[in-house]
């Protein structure tokens, strides 16, 4: 058996940056899962509408829609406050992927990863992550993925008023620390190294 060819032939910059950003966009589409049963639960809504409107409309629409059907709900203060934090991570975090999804890669080093984008004004912005911020994007949008689940069952148990089976989860989830979010800047920088 022949070993294959190393892959990509061209520079693309860090191979450990890069494959961060990958589980960045893995991640982000799985917890758009989560988003799909939160956003169903606060519009209270099926999860078969949940799915058709999700997709037709954008995150910064479904975290309006989420915003402004929450004050609705008079759910008690674990789901509220809960279900705020959700929508707060959630917009972090896909603030933080548009940012890296969209942006251009400088290439031509394999020290370090420089991200740019060119905004709707025309300017340049960019970002030097680290492959711990890097990570970091990712492992917030597991947390949240996990989270959002939970607390949507619970919200949905709840409102039910369906308990578990004993030993499954009956307790309201902690609330995750907020995302950091990425910092773009048009200002000049010193380039930072992966690490």
């Amino acid at each position: 058996m022949t070993e294959a060819p190393d892959w990509p032939a061209y520079q693309t910059g860090p191979k450990d940056s890069i494959f961060a950003l990958g589980v960045v966009s893995v991640n982000y589409a799985r917890l758009e899962f989560a988003v799909h049963a939160m956003f169903a639960t606060i519009l209270g809504i099926s999860g078969a509408l949940s799915y058709r409107l999700m997709y037709k409309i954008g995150p910064e629409t479904r975290d309006k829609l989420m915003r402004e059907m929450l004050p609705t709900r008079h759910w008690p203060i674990p789901a509220d406050d809960r279900a705020w934090h959700f929508i707060e991570a959630h917009k972090i975090c896909y603030e933080n992927r548009n940012k890296l999804m969209h942006s251009n890669l400088m290439s031509g080093s394999d020290r370090a990863i420089v991200l740019y984008k060119i905004g709707r004004d025309g300017k340049s912005t960019l970002t030097n992550p680290t492959l711990s911020e890097l990570r970091q994007v990712a492992d917030d949008m597991n947390k949240l993925f996990d989270y959002g689940l939970w607390l949507s069952n619970m919200i949905n148990m709840n409102l039910l008023g369906q308990m578990p089976p004993a030993g499954d989860i009956a307790s309201w989830p902690d609330k995750p620390p907020l995302p950091i979010p990425l910092e773009y800047t048009a200002d000049p920088t010193p380039i930072r190294g992966p690490e």
